[in-house]
């Protein structure tokens, strides 16, 4: 377990694990986005979308801010888990 964000690798992994929330993240890595965007974006439902996001606020992952009635989503930059390294390391598809 991670001592700077109190969630295991293993939760990390679990969550980024499913491709509707890879295409969130895609989305929003490079700029802010609402519910609607991400939706039409990914070509799920509203409400799949909000579960999706809660799963990705709850390990850190987005950040959140309130624009009037709508909320922006983006990547937190600054993901308090650096635990296991993977956010450092390159990717490759």
């Amino acid at each position: 377990m991670s001592e700077s964000c109190g969630h295991s690798c293993a939760n990390c992994f679990r969550v980024l694990s499913d491709s509707t929330r890879i295409r969130i993240l895609q989305g929003i890595k490079t700029k802010e986005a609402n519910v609607a965007e991400l939706t039409t974006a990914t070509g799920v439902t509203q409400p799949t979308v909000s579960y999706h996001l809660k799963m990705l606020d709850d390990i850190g992952l987005i950040s959140k801010v309130r624009k009037g009635r709508e909320t922006y989503y983006s990547f937190n930059e600054n993901f308090p888990c650096k635990g296991c390294g993977v956010f450092s390391a390159g990717i490759k598809v």
